[in-house]
């Protein structure tokens, strides 16, 4: 039996329309169609290798173009504080000069604070999660890995080349 989808009328299988209210009738279905995102091979393959750490330093650098922002409209209140002399030349009021410097620092900062977060992202990411790694408990049942034993074999092998003692 098909059930009409309008009024819920139960009509016969062969039925192309409603007995009911006459609308037309459809073979029924199971789940209602799902859309899915549709993403691109490219991007989900991009999506599928990004490390946590990638997207922390990709984060750190949004943030630094958000202070070129900032800088930006900054940009915007120089006119105020800029005016034009009787000689034709530009001025700044005396009683402005302190806001006008403190804005040219304060955009001067921003451009240099972007520049910096953009260049040494990882950097930076590695200064802000130093003292949250140290502060760890270590888990004893862990067993080393391979670099972990590569490095502790290096320092406990002697620089000198063996057992020899260097001169002085």
């Amino acid at each position: 039996m098909k059930k009409c989808s309008c009024c819920g009328f139960e009509n016969l299988d062969e039925a192309a329309q409603c007995a009911g209210c006459h609308a037309a009738l459809t073979a029924p279905t199971g789940d209602p169609p799902r859309t899915k995102l549709v993403t691109a091979q490219d991007e989900a393959r991009f999506w599928e290798r990004m490390t946590f750490r990638q997207f922390a330093a990709l984060w750190l650098r949004l943030q630094a173009i958000w202070l070129l922002f900032y800088a930006a409209t900054d940009l915007t209140h120089i006119p105020v504080y800029i005016g034009r002399s009787y000689e034709g030349g530009i001025y700044i009021n005396p009683g402005e000069r302190l806001g006008f410097f403190l804005l040219v620092l304060r955009i001067i900062l921003h451009v240099i604070a972007a520049v910096a977060v953009i260049q040494y992202a990882d950097r930076v990411l590695s200064w802000l999660v130093r003292d949250w790694i140290r502060n760890q408990p270590s888990n004893p049942s862990s067993e080393p890995t391979a670099n972990e034993a590569t490095r502790s074999a290096t320092r406990a092998a002697p620089e000198g080349g063996g057992g020899s003692v260097p001169s002085r």
